[in-house]
């Protein structure tokens, strides 16, 4: 199994979806289909970062050809993450009750926004 020291090879300060788009690629060029994380010395990760994260090893690990093992991540990166995970809900298909409606011109148009009570 491969160790990544993710602020050694990255920085302490994980700033951008790129950053976790950077880590997929060095995970894959490695060929490897093992790979621990070590989170030890991150000091900060941003929405964007855990999000982006969270989508490329976390929401569907099974997409992947490796395996990722998470290691001393910080309190606070582990909030983050829960907190994504709780946010990736599927929007729901709601379905739709609409009629359509014509206008020969303006006029007629704005007419009818007129008659609409909300």
């Amino acid at each position: 199994m491969k160790t990544i020291d993710i602020a050694q090879v990255f920085s302490p300060d994980l700033k951008s979806r790129m950053r976790a788009q950077d880590l997929k690629l060095l995970i894959e060029n490695s060929e490897e289909t093992e790979i621990e994380l070590d989170f030890q010395g991150v000091k900060f990760a941003t929405r964007s970062f855990i999000d982006e994260f969270y989508n490329l090893f976390l929401k569907n690990p099974k997409a992947n050809a490796f395996q990722v093992l998470l290691n001393n991540v910080p309190e606070d990166i582990k909030t983050m993450l829960d907190t994504v995970s709780r946010t990736q809900v599927r929007a729901q298909v709601i379905p739709s009750q609409t009629q359509e409606i014509s206008f020969k011109n303006v006029k007629d148009f704005l007419n009818y926004l007129s008659s609409i009570t909300l």
